[in-house]
């Protein structure tokens, strides 16, 4: 019967399938079980609001949207009545119940499961066994050879891969440019995602059939941010089942295989992934949350009509979310937007990081989410990690005892590696002539902001950011409340080329 396949497309309708008939396996799948889908797609894809909506993902040649097959059209004689819906049943049999049938092909196997090809004609411009666009999204048109083997146009396709290709429209989002199919290589994440969205669809055509209308509604978030909550949610609910902790990356399509056929594909890896999970145990579930929380955009007043109050619309992108996208590669950048509160500059009135302010907002300083994120996302060395921690301990006594305001300030704002450098060989001496130990010897120093002698790393200022969050790690509890004033004002920084990190 049904399993995975590990193509998207495919995986994703198995597992629409699978949660439609209430089931956790594909495995489990049994023929009853597909005659309620095939059931649900003949009862459903015919009628608003699927009829049109589902030609964004089998284009306007499907056999559901086939005008020429349209019974209930205006005009017709109960005599054409009946021939056209005899010829949607014929061409609905040839797309759902294939996997019934006791012919296949010889001569062909499935591309996506390996079992033997169907024998049955799909399109008129076809051979038998083999499918094409409006079968399967973001093929070339059913005359095209090109790209195909042996300039054979189509693929050979099964019984079991057409019916779930059939039903995994319902399984994605509607939103960007199209749909949204999310996959992972973890299967039960896969499922968890899928069929979360299969129960919002399933609503959401009910509703709009009660109230006829002939659309469905996008979803309320933007794609990545959707993409994000989905995942979010999924992955507390797998974080309770002990058994299925292994790593997970995920892919999302979103496509559109109508008249304008586009894809555009998003990657989460699964150190991001990962991190995701980590971040809602209790130990970081606050932190994370507040910046979540921050990261959402600015609320607009929506326009009413004369006289009625303005409604608040609800918040379209959460920004933390959608940056999550841009990671590793612009680590530092998000580590200074998120983690130290650095105002970023935007052309978007509603973007919340052009507010951000460290002064206003250093109770969200967490090094233990730092610290998280830097093993986890980045991978940064432990043993670098340690000395910045350490490093961060001992200027964070240094500024609380002796340095005081100057000195935080002028750590912060530094930019200039030679003036840095004297910066920190100036409060280590005065540290010492004061009767204390060396802040840090020269393994520590080189370690954290040198690749050799007087050589700075190119990752030098996300070294000293993570320094300085350690450094306000430790004094956020006293002395920084009392010396607001030492956090110089921020000016809004351009998006600038990301800042290489050198990990080692």
């Amino acid at each position: 019967m049904l399993t995975y396949t590990g193509h998207p497309f495919i995986d994703v309708g198995i597992a629409a399938i699978t949660a439609y008939v209430q089931k956790r396996c594909p495995e489990d799948v049994t023929t009853e079980d597909l005659e309620k889908v095939v059931k649900y797609i003949e009862q459903n894809y015919v009628r608003p609001p699927l009829r049109g909506y589902l030609t964004m993902a089998f284009t306007s040649n499907a056999w559901f949207i086939q005008d020429a097959f349209n019974p209930e059209k205006a005009g017709l004689s109960e005599e054409e009545r009946a021939k056209r819906r005899a010829t949607r049943d014929d061409w609905a049999n040839r797309h759902l119940r294939q996997w019934q049938s006791q012919e296949a092909s010889q001569d062909e196997l499935c591309v996506f499961t390996g079992l033997p090809a169907i024998v049955t004609t799909l399109s008129g411009k076809l051979p038998s066994s083999r499918a094409g666009r409006a079968q399967i999204p973001l093929l070339q048109g059913d005359d095209a050879i090109n790209f195909f083997t042996n300039g054979d146009a189509g693929l050979p396709i099964s019984g079991f891969a057409l019916i779930a290709l059939q039903f995994f429209p319902l399984g994605c989002a509607k939103c960007g440019i199209g749909l949204l199919a999310v996959h992972s290589d973890n299967e039960n994440l896969t499922y968890k995602i899928t069929s979360r969205l299969l129960k919002q669809n399933i609503n959401a055509i009910t509703l709009a059939q009660a109230a006829g209308d002939d659309k469905l509604p996008k979803a309320p978030r933007s794609l990545k941010t959707l993409l994000i909550e989905m995942l979010v949610e999924a992955e507390r609910e797998r974080s309770n089942i002990e058994e299925d902790q292994e790593p997970a990356s995920l892919s999302a399509y979103n496509f559109n295989n109508g008249k304008d056929l586009d894809l555009a594909i998003y990657h989460l890896p699964f150190e991001i992934v990962h991190f995701l999970q980590l971040v809602h145990m209790a130990t970081f579930e606050r932190a994370w949350n507040q910046l979540v929380q921050r990261g959402w955009q600015l609320s607009q007043a929506k326009k009413g009509k004369k006289g009625e109050s303005a409604a608040i619309q609800e918040p379209w992108r959460n920004y933390m979310y959608e940056d999550l996208f841009s990671l590793p590669d612009d680590a530092p950048r998000f580590i200074r937007t998120y983690f130290l509160r650095i105002p970023r500059w935007s052309k978007n009135e509603d973007d919340p990081r052009c507010q951000y302010s460290l002064r206003n907002e250093i109770d969200l300083i967490s090094w233990s989410l730092v610290e998280l994120f830097l093993k986890e996302v980045i991978h940064l060395d432990t043993t670098r990690i340690e000395r910045m921690r350490t490093l961060g301990d001992g200027l964070a006594f240094y500024v609380e005892k002796e340095g005081g305001k100057r000195f935080f300030r002028s750590f912060f704002t530094e930019n200039n590696p030679s003036n840095f450098r004297v910066l920190l060989i100036k409060a280590n001496i005065a540290h010492i002539r004061n009767g204390h130990p060396s802040l840090f010897d020269m393994e520590t120093y080189i370690d954290v902001f040198e690749e050799g002698f007087e050589v700075m790393r190119p990752d030098w200022r996300l070294a000293r950011d993570l320094v300085l969050m350690r450094m306000i790690d430790k004094l956020q509890q006293q002395w920084l409340p009392q010396n607001r004033d030492a956090i110089p004002e921020e000016e809004r920084e351009s998006d600038a080329e990301p800042e290489p990190i050198v990990n080692g």
